[in-house]
């Protein structure tokens, strides 16, 4: 009866967690099948799919397009949310700083179809064009919000008291900033930079309805699936599947490094 009582909790777990990743393995196991039918069982293995995937220039341009699209997310919204994060935790009045805390969460909470409809209408009413900027502002939007709440979490126990020392001794608030405050915040920022990375990388709603005629890697397999799927499709939905474990391992392991 222990014994049962024991693995049923297990069991159940397993199960979530396959319903939760077998389609994901599906994928990555379709992409190295040298059958161009996604059915079972495999004939055989191969990296052939990558290579037509990166033959492709259509991918080549989509993955460069998402790739420069989540380094101008990371930096923006590392920058900005770290800022805004900062200046959070030190205004006095809790009421505000809770109602400041929501009111930048806001864009997680509503749905990316609205926030991308929006963005389209407003950049329509003020003349701008569809294109990459217009989807990089959209990115810097949707991952503002999770950017501030993880900055937020980890500047809760940030020791002020060491700035009012560096004062006293004479620190301008840049050399405090430069010499303290940065290097003491820095593993978090970047943590939270590269979690800006990945779901900028995944970004495909409100990617659609503001980059007009250029690609990227999630548009680019919208189009593609519409024709049917093939596994150059299994491939690069790996190499993006990659990309973003990478991002996220390496977000969770440098945010570990508490601020002092």
């Amino acid at each position: 009866m222990v014994r049962a009582s024991r693995a049923l909790p297990a069991a159940f777990v397993g199960l979530v967690i396959a319903y939760l990743y077998a389609p994901i393995a599906v994928i990555v196991i379709f992409s190295f099948t040298t059958s161009p039918r996604l059915s079972m069982p495999i004939e055989g293995l191969t990296l052939d799919w990558y290579a037509s995937a990166f033959d492709n220039p259509l991918i080549a341009t989509a993955l460069q397009n998402s790739l420069l699209l989540a380094a101008v997310s990371a930096l923006l919204s590392g920058v900005v949310g770290a800022a805004f994060a900062f200046w959070l935790v030190t205004l006095k009045r809790a009421r505000l700083r809770a109602a400041l805390l929501t009111a930048s969460l806001m864009p997680a909470i509503v749905p990316l179809l609205v926030i991308g409809i929006a963005l389209a209408v407003a950049f329509r009413a003020v003349g701008m064009q569809q294109g990459l900027l217009n989807a990089a502002i959209g990115h810097i939007l949707v991952s503002l919000p999770f950017v501030v709440l993880t900055m937020n979490a980890r500047l809760e126990t940030f020791d002020f008291s060491i700035l009012e020392a560096a004062r006293d001794l004479g620190a301008t608030p840049a050399r405090a900033f430069r010499d303290i405050t940065f290097p003491l915040i820095r593993p978090s920022v970047i943590g939270a930079a590269m979690l800006a990375a990945a779901l900028s990388l995944d970004e495909f709603v409100v990617t659609w309805f503001n980059v007009g005629n250029q690609q990227t890697v999630p548009v680019l397999v919208w189009g593609l699936m519409r024709r049917g799927i093939d596994p150059s499709i299994n491939a690069i939905a790996t190499i993006l599947l990659g990309l973003l474990v990478c991002l996220v391992i390496a977000s969770n392991i440098i945010n570990r490094r508490k601020v002092k």
